[in-house]
């Protein structure tokens, strides 16, 4: 009976190679998923993998990332020896083409939101890339988000001239932080701290004059504290809180230096 048995798997082995042209899905996942192909570590969250053969989205948090432990994740392995297309061809299997995969991950990523969905206060969307701050409105004017047949076409036409995003795809873009820091109102904010005086006045005890209120605020002193990184770093926290007006104006200063300066009750130095 196992001397039977043994022939009818060997015969079965050997129709399913012939269907396919090659081994048995199983047995040819190893060659199929080459190691130095770049397309067979795709992330596009974290936590999962990217088939490249159906760019489907796999739940994949036990796996470390590497090329060499892909059939080791029991949710990949799984996920592969079930696709009835690659049953089908095997070893004949192709996988989607990088840049296929690449904008696959991309439609990702704009959903899941967070840095991919970065805009300045008037709406405008920032490249999570070159940290730019483009024309294209994610957000209307009531704070709704733009229509993403809209939207997406015009991010895309972006990312294509994107320096940044053309060298490195799937790794370039910067973390939700990074983009608020340098490519949003935070960023003009701060290069302001650094050129306009306007935002260098304080009153004759040496509290910092807000230009956007045009009134003091103690906890910032510009007697006490030297005009460097650390103070600027403090009242540009204070401008982008709730505390100040500034947004309001989309933080543009709308006062004049004298106006500024009269405010104070003094006409104090400019640090």
């Amino acid at each position: 009976m196992a001397e039977w048995l043994k022939s009818v798997s060997g015969k079965f082995k050997r129709f399913s190679e012939a269907l396919t042209g090659g081994k048995p899905l199983e047995e040819a996942l190893p060659e199929m998923l080459d190691p130095g192909d770049p397309r067979v570590v795709i992330r596009p969250l974290g936590g999962d993998w990217l088939c490249p053969f159906t760019g489907t989205r796999v739940l994949a948090p036990d796996w470390n990332g590497s090329s060499l432990t892909l059939l080791k994740c029991a949710a990949i392995r799984d996920y592969l020896l079930k696709q009835p297309e690659l049953q089908k061809l095997g070893s004949k299997a192709q996988m989607k083409s990088f840049e296929d995969l690449v904008q696959i991950v991309v439609f990702m990523r704009f959903s899941a939101g967070g840095a991919y969905k970065y805009a300045v206060q008037g709406g405008e969307w920032v490249c999570p890339y070159c940290l730019e701050k483009t024309e294209i409105l994610l957000r209307n004017w009531d704070g709704s988000e733009a229509d993403p047949k809209w939207f997406m076409p015009k991010a895309l036409e972006h990312l294509k001239q994107c320096a940044v995003y053309q060298q490195d795809p799937l790794g370039g873009a910067k973390t939700l932080e990074d983009i608020a820091e340098a490519g949003g109102d935070r960023a003009r904010v701060k290069k302001m701290l650094a050129t306009d005086p306007r935002f260098r006045l304080c009153d004759a005890n040496g509290s910092w004059l807000c230009p956007y209120s045009a009134r003091t605020v103690a906890s910032l002193n510009l007697k006490r504290e030297p005009w460097g990184p650390a103070l600027q770093s403090a009242i540009l926290d204070y401008i982008m809180s709730p505390d100040c007006p500034g947004r309001y104006s989309q933080f543009n200063v709308e006062r004049s230096l004298e106006e500024l300066q009269n405010a104070a009750a003094t006409r104090p130095d400019i640090m």
